[in-house]
Formats: structure tokens, sequence, C-alpha cells
């Protein structure tokens, strides 16, 4: 028979398996609307505005590579952290583009984040993105036909929460002529 501390143990145990067991049963769901922890794991709140189809020069040894302009747009009341946040614990936003044979990404450029203060933390300005805005991307190309997948990571937050982080995937048709 159990005592002291074990016994405590035993029952806080007892205790979680049977409100874990609870939890499973019951009909419960993530509420649809709002943001934070309840809100569905799979909503994108920032989607890319600029089209998919992308028409660029050719690459020759001596040309000049071409900056490809992808825009995004964020859900109103939201903001993302930028590219460079203030904090080492927060989560910037990171275009990534799979390695293509023909293509060749030369450089990723970020807008400059915008400081805002935020009532959770007047003191300490958060760099983020809210709205549109574009990331620049250099390419060389050969001539041809080509499509590139890749992914923008960012976490969406309003002025009260933070949903986990989330990756919307990216496919873009490159032609080079």
């Amino acid at each position: 028979m159990p005592t002291g501390k074990s016994a405590i143990v035993l029952m806080l145990a007892a205790g979680i398996v049977c409100a874990g067991a609870l939890v499973a049963q019951s009909a419960w769901q993530p509420s649809p609307h709002g943001i934070g922890f309840g809100a569905p794991k799979s909503k994108q709140w920032v989607q890319m505005v600029s089209s998919p189809q992308l028409a660029v020069k050719a690459s020759a040894p001596a040309s000049a590579p071409k900056d490809i302009e992808l825009r995004f747009l964020i859900q109103d009341g939201l903001h993302i952290n930028s590219h460079t946040p203030h904090s080492q614990f927060l989560i910037p936003t990171a275009l990534t583009l799979d390695k293509t044979a023909g293509v060749k990404v030369a450089r990723v450029d970020y807008p400059q984040g915008v400081d805002y203060h935020f009532q959770f933390s007047p003191k300490d300005a958060l760099s983020v993105y809210t709205g549109e805005f574009s990331v620049l991307v250099r390419l060389h190309a050969q001539a041809g036909h080509y499509t590139m997948h890749g992914q923008l990571h960012y976490q969406a937050c309003d002025n009260k929460a933070c949903n986990p982080p989330e990756t919307l995937p990216l496919q873009l048709d490159v032609t080079a002529r």
C-alpha cells in the first residue's frame, strides 16, 4: 500500500488519466472563430496574392539575375513577426524554396518590419508585418519551364494571443526565355 508522497503521485496520475479519458469521449472541438490555441490547426492566416506564374529572362553567364516579387496578405486584425524579430524567442517569417534543376535562388530579401507596441508588453516593441508585404527573390534560370515548390513559415498573432506556427505551401511556375 503506497504511503506519503507516492500516494499523492498515484492520485494525481489517476486524476489526469480520468480527465484525459473524459475529454477524449466528449464532443469538444476547437472553436472555428478567434485566434489562439482554440483555433483550428489548418487555418492559414496569410495567403500569397501575387501570381504564381513567373516569366523571367533566361540567365547567360553575363546576364543579370531576375528579381521576383512575391506578395502576401495577412488577415485583417493580425500581425506576423518580421524576418528579423527583436527576440530570439519569437518565430521569424521565413520563405524557403526547394532546389530546382535549372533555377538557382541567389538571394531572398525581406522587408523591414514595423515596430509595434502591444498592450501585453507596452515597453517592448515587436518587429512585425501587417496587411500586405512583399518578399523579393533573386533568381538565375536556364531557358525552360520549371515548377518550384517552397513554403512561407510564420506565426500569426492578434493583440492578445498567438496561433501555433503555420507553413503556407507555395508552388511557382517559372518560365525562362
